[in-house]
């Protein structure tokens, strides 16, 4: 008999794949005991979505928009139960997700798997259907070890941990604003506090959505939060983007020794020209 499990999420308009993601949580063999749906802005018509198979709790913010380590905390907060799944509104499970997850779930360990990526937004949710269509992210062939892996591999996209695990090591840091870091920064102190990283066999599906690449509408808030990764760590992160900025001349290229600036903001025009419809 498997424990009862919570899950999280957090939404901020992408309310058509929280649609699909209710649905495809409704088609687990093991359901969850509740999800946890943190809004990130003021109430929608979706804000009252509901569920046949389990309770949807929705949390709402009082004033301003809420920023993502803040939205992920208050749904920790809210579980009801020990076990804990986080899942992005993007993500779709397979049928026996949650008991494979919930076999593996121990004391000082994050669970974790492969992310594939869908190249359209489904009408509607059948996983099977769904896989086959479904492509790899060539960057995460290597990060990914059924034994022993490390914390590079780590994304929030989707983990389960255990609520005291995630109280013990402070949840996500809010110093940490708006878009990107933060994720990374959680990674670094399961680590440092002794926890393990395990994958799943399983396969998730990440819906698509149009994204920029690299995020250059959200220069301030990855500058920002970088340099406070770094007083943390000693290190930047998110390198692959830093160079990108810097090869654009938005930031400093020689950041490595004298510190990250921002040299100038993109357009609203260079914004638009890295808009991609590549679904990783």
């Amino acid at each position: 008999m498997h424990p009862s499990v919570s899950v999280v999420t957090i939404v901020k308009g992408r309310v058509r794949q929280l649609t699909n993601l209710v649905s495809s949580l409704e088609q687990a063999t093991h359901k969850p005991a509740e999800l946890i749906v943190v809004w990130m802005a003021p109430p929608c018509s979706e804000s009252l979505l509901t569920s046949p198979c389990f309770p949807i709790r929705h949390k709402f913010v009082a004033h301003d928009a809420l920023p993502i380590p803040k939205a992920r905390n208050k749904g920790f907060q809210a579980c009801e139960n020990e076990h804990v799944v986080y899942m992005d509104v993007d993500c779709l499970c397979p049928e026996d997700f949650f008991s494979h997850v919930l076999e593996v779930m121990h004391p000082e360990r994050v669970v974790t798997s492969r992310i594939l990526y869908l190249p359209t937004l489904p009408e509607a949710v059948n996983y099977p259907v769904l896989l086959e269509e479904a492509l790899p992210c060539p960057n995460d062939s290597q990060r990914f070890w059924q034994d022993d892996p490390h914390f590079e591999a780590f994304n929030t996209f989707w983990f389960a941990m255990l609520q005291s695990d995630f109280t013990r090591i402070g949840g996500f840091d809010e110093q940490y604003e708006g878009f990107g870091v933060s994720d990374i920064d959680f990674a670094a102190r399961c680590e440092s506090a002794g926890m393990t990283l395990y994958t799943l066999p399983d396969k998730i599906l990440h819906q698509f959505h149009p994204r920029v690449d690299p995020p250059i509408n959200h220069l301030s808030d990855i500058v920002n939060n970088a340099r406070l990764y770094f007083e943390r760590w000693g290190q930047y992160p998110l390198q692959h983007w830093l160079h990108e900025f810097a090869r654009e001349g938005l930031i400093n290229s020689d950041y490595a020794s004298q510190g990250l600036k921002v040299r100038r903001l993109p357009s609203g025009e260079e914004i638009q020209a890295h808009m991609t419809r590549r679904p990783y």
